[in-house]
């Protein structure tokens, strides 16, 4: 199908030359007439982007993205939208919540340049339009400006990751002629210190921010990723995080949930409640209508019970460790198998026929106590850390 989205007074429409179905193209145009809605946060090569997640719709990458969604929705067809591939276990910082921890200490042999390369490129040929590049910490990959241009711009964009430390003036505009589309910076705290001990890294904020205006002097989206937790709720940090976000000038604050993974995998206790979630739902209304603040991408509205989409590990998105397990998200310590040992689209095929993962769920499994009983609770202690799905599968049957 061929397809070109125009935007025009402040709409997004599909083009007359298209060649889609009626039910296709009727499809189509009610969800650009949705996205016509929302909040614009950016301009990128002319055409208006609401969400770092989201390639730029009025462009041929748009297009593309639109086109797989036609092939989900319409067709059936199983693919992947965003791929999220950690590129190094190296990292710099030892942060308490960190969900790559036992990645990161791991003994495997992280995948080569060479390797990285091919994974990607087979991951956008397996349909996905939104690459995301992490570690540890992505910037200390020394070859991380090439595997971002081996991203073909007209059909996928790419994000970073980052704790933001090394993202100086002379870095970001590489990485902006690398074809970099922005990043999420991590700020666990407004305050400096609090950051900073989160982190286990002094002066980790103040770099962090610096990060952010050179990211925004190179012509990047700049956005801030944070977490939500009943004690952080409590603590205020929405607010804080989102008036930070304003002063800062970013154009997007992403709010994680706070995920029993990594060294919190077997604790629970901070996986939100429903008057949690209630009240997340209320101040996501809030800032979304106050126009002058970043836009919003929140995990507890749309992958939850009361979210307004599904999980998406496993069904439209999958995780790549540093030396090529294939896990659904980077918060699930489960893995199907490896690559370069079977090519992408093997193991995607793998994941998504197998169990629990061949159904969609609507929220969140790794907060899912009859998942985590399941699944989780069965991993031994000492790992493997992702563990093969086939022998969760064995020893549950």
């Amino acid at each position: 199908m061929t397809i070109e989205i125009v935007y025009h007074d402040g709409r997004f429409t599909l083009s007359p030359t298209h060649s889609l179905t009626d039910g296709q193209a009727q499809y189509a145009q009610t969800y650009l007439d949705r996205a016509s809605r929302y909040q614009v946060i950016a301009h990128y090569h002319g055409s208006p982007v609401f969400s770092l997640y989201q390639p730029p719709l009025a462009s041929t990458v748009g297009a593309r993205s639109l086109t797989m969604r036609l092939a989900r929705a319409t067709a059936g067809v199983r693919i992947p939208a965003t791929a999220t591939l950690s590129v190094t276990k190296a990292c710099q910082c030892e942060c308490g919540h960190c969900s790559a921890v036992f990645y990161n200490h791991a003994k495997h042999k992280a995948l080569s340049t060479s390797d990285l390369q091919a994974a990607i490129t087979q991951t956008v040929a397996l349909g996905a339009t939104t690459i995301i590049l992490l570690g540890g910490e992505p910037l200390l990959h020394t070859d991380l400006d090439a595997l971002i241009t081996s991203v073909p711009p007209e059909q996928a964009t790419v994000i970073l990751f980052t704790n933001g430390e090394y993202l100086t003036a002379s870095r970001c505009a590489r990485l902006k002629e690398a074809g970099l589309f922005g990043a999420f910076i991590s700020l666990d705290s407004p305050d400096e210190i609090e950051h900073d001990r989160y982190r286990q890294r002094p002066g980790i904020f103040q770099k962090a921010v610096a990060g952010i205006a050179n990211l925004k002097s190179a012509g990047l989206l700049a956005g801030i990723s944070s977490y939500l937790s009943p004690d952080r709720l409590q603590e205020g940090v929405f607010g804080h995080i989102m008036q930070l976000g304003k002063d800062l000038g970013v154009h997007e604050v992403t709010f994680f949930d706070a995920i029993p993974s990594g060294r919190w995998l077997r604790d629970e206790s901070q996986i939100l409640k429903s008057v949690d979630r209630n009240y997340i739902r209320t101040m996501v209304r809030q800032y979304r209508a106050l126009r002058h603040y970043p836009g919003l991408s929140v995990q507890s509205t749309l992958t939850s019970d009361c979210g307004s989409a599904f999980c998406f590990a496993a069904n439209t998105q999958f995780y790549l460790t540093a030396w090529g397990d294939m896990c659904p998200c980077d918060f699930t310590p489960i893995t199907v198998g490896r690559f370069p040992d079977e090519p992408i689209a093997t193991l995607w095929e793998k994941m998504i026929t197998a169990v629990p993962y061949r159904d969609r769920t609507k929220a969140c499994r790794m907060q899912d106590p009859g998942f985590r009983r399941r699944y989780i609770d069965a991993i031994p202690p000492e790992g493997p850390y992702p563990y093969p799905l086939d022998l969760l599968n064995a020893s549950v049957r």
